[in-house]
């Protein structure tokens, strides 16, 4: 399991300037626009600002060649043009957890850390697009933040969801589904909002709060897992300690049948979440924590 010091920030202030340029760099070299079904800042990885896709017609002289459309020029024959509306000004609501569940990263880092990565990477394409940011941060207690279009105005945010980790509190953290009326009053109606989460109290009774805000909000859910919380590797006997009430035990992973059965029901936990975001209307997708943050998200098109 990852050590980590209780006073070390998830992500420093030169990581998270570092991300800034990553995600400023790809948006400069990027050679065309990428079609995606998302828009807002997930979008904004592929895409440039302020242009929604409208309708195809032929290439007429003096059309931005990198508004071709090579697909529909392949299937014609004939040289076509994509053609854009301007969009309103787009807005990005980030709910980001790093609850003790979050805490926990068997390779490269906690999926807290991820969360906080992938947040400021989706916020700070959001901000390259001249867009809103705001969002909400899960700990011991919930933190929400205004919305701004500045990087300034961003940054307590992304600093909350990096900051230092603190478990010396007695106080049982929110729970996820607790929070989702709050949010849709507080997140601007119509915001692309990004939850960040391992999902690890989200169960079948949510349904109808999960449903509220895929019709509020256009949503996108990002679940944070670890490898190992997929399956074990045979390393003998460790020690588990559950993050929400401190037991732990002693579980014995050279045990092949044991390790077959926690397969078989972490494998039935997702499929039970895919479901339920399924039938949600909430499109779901794993981020792992020992891989690359960046490039997972890219690929999610």
């Amino acid at each position: 399991m990852v050590d980590h010091a209780q006073q070390q920030a998830l992500l420093s202030t030169a990581e998270l300037a570092q991300l800034q340029q990553s995600v400023l760099q790809r948006r400069q070299h990027q050679a065309r626009p990428l079609d995606t079904p998302y828009a807002g800042a997930f979008n904004s990885l592929h895409r440039g600002h302020g242009m929604e896709l409208h309708d195809v017609r032929p290439y007429q002289v003096g059309d931005d060649i990198r508004h071709m459309d090579w697909r529909a020029t392949a299937r014609s024959g004939k040289a076509t043009s994509k053609v854009f509306l301007a969009e309103r000004q787009r807005s990005l609501f980030l709910v980001i957890d790093r609850r003790p569940s979050m805490q926990f990263g068997s390779r490269v880092e906690l999926k807290a850390t991820t969360a906080a990565r992938c947040a400021a990477i989706l916020a700070f394409a959001a901000l390259a697009m001249r867009e809103r940011v705001a969002g909400v941060v899960l700990g011991n207690e919930a933190q929400f933040f205004s919305s701004s279009q500045t990087l300034e105005g961003t940054l307590p945010l992304l600093q909350a969801a990096a900051a230092p980790l603190n478990n010396t509190t007695q106080t049982r953290p929110p729970a996820l589904n607790a929070l989702f009326e709050k949010i849709s009053h507080t997140a601007e109606r119509g915001s692309s909002l990004m939850l960040i989460s391992d999902l690890h109290d989200i169960e079948e009774s949510d349904q109808p709060a999960l449903l509220d805000i895929a019709s509020r909000f256009e949503s996108i859910v990002l679940r944070i897992t670890d490898p190992a919380e997929e399956s074990l590797v045979a390393c003998g006997k460790i020690r588990v300690i559950s993050p929400l009430t401190g037991n732990s035990h002693i579980i014995d992973t050279n045990n092949a049948a044991l390790r077959e059965a926690y397969a078989e029901t972490m494998q039935q936990r997702r499929h039970t979440l895919e479901q339920l975001c399924l039938r949600s209307q909430l499109p779901l997708h794993t981020l792992y924590n020992h891989r690359d943050t960046l490039q997972q998200l890219i690929q999610l098109q």
